[in-house]
């Protein structure tokens, strides 16, 4: 983008200078250097402030799950990550993020400091919900996927992005898993990243605010920006998990088949059906 703004400039400006270089009266002249300078500034600042298009409109806001009618859920728009949060579980029904290459410099040390949603007010989970729970405050979003910006530190740690995880899922397998994705965006610039929980008839609660726990979680990894694109989706119930990564892998059709989530809908009919209908780990390096 900034090379091609230069070399735009840099022709406009050897026009200009050729007019200005002609027989003519002074005042032409005048005016043609004050135009050049006008241009060359309003040139350089539509050049180098403007971010590319895909950043300027985050792929997790294009790419987000479609509303589903009848499904209960309050969408919330934060920096780093979209929700819909589901308030008779009070847990969110998805969490969705864009994840660069860019971002996986970490410039903002883990702040853990877990907090309400503040555009949730009362429907938001307390830390007391949690406590003495036997369950882990497990992210949705991971707050290691986080440290590229404070904003996106901090939001990161809100209960609408938490959910009751086991212990031992959280520290092992999901925590491989996360891992596993941050070095997938290094390899392949970026990815759309799509996680939530699957909540079953007669769930248990936790806390005053009776927080749902959720029977599995899912993770679904978009590529789109390298080569083919490619996409996989990922299973655990929420217990100590310890088969091998890979074994988890599932067709996206078949956590949107449990969930009643329909994940990719912007995508053509074609690539959404090549996409999500079988698992093709060879796609991906673990």
């Amino acid at each position: 983008m900034k090379r091609r703004c230069f070399y735009f400039t840099h022709a406009f400006s050897k026009q200009l200078q050729l007019v200005c270089s002609t027989k003519g009266l002074q005042m032409s002249r005048f005016f043609g250097k004050t135009l050049l300078l006008l241009w060359l500034l309003l040139a350089s600042v539509s050049c180098f402030s403007k971010q590319p298009e895909r950043q300027a409109m985050r792929a997790d806001r294009m790419y987000a799950p479609a509303s589903q009618a009848g499904t209960h859920e309050i969408i919330l728009e934060h920096k780093a990550y979209r929700l819909s949060f589901n308030p008779t579980w009070r847990i969110a029904n998805w969490v969705a993020y864009e994840l660069t290459r860019e971002e996986l410099i970490n410039r903002v040390r883990r702040k853990n400091n877990f907090r309400p949603d503040p555009l949730l007010g009362r429907n938001s989970a307390v830390d007391a919900d949690y406590r003495r729970s036997g369950y882990d405050r497990g992210h949705l979003a991971p707050s290691a996927d986080m440290r590229y910006d404070m904003e996106a530190q901090l939001e990161c740690f809100y209960f609408s992005n938490i959910c009751p995880q086991n212990s031992k899922l959280n520290s092992v397998r999901w925590n491989q898993l996360e891992m596993r994705v941050r070095q997938w965006a290094a390899q392949d610039s970026a990815l759309i990243v799509i996680s939530g929980p699957v909540v079953k008839e007669g769930y248990q609660t936790i806390g005053l605010n009776r927080i749902a726990v959720p029977a599995q979680f899912f993770k679904i990894i978009l590529s789109l920006y390298t080569g083919k694109p490619k996409c996989i989706a990922f299973l655990m119930n929420n217990s100590n998990e310890r088969e091998p990564l890979s074994s988890y892998a599932v067709p996206v059709d078949r956590i949107e088949m449990i969930t009643g989530i329909d994940f990719f809908p912007v995508l053509p009919d074609d690539l959404e059906e090549a996409i999500e209908s079988k698992v093709r780990l060879s796609n991906w390096s673990f």
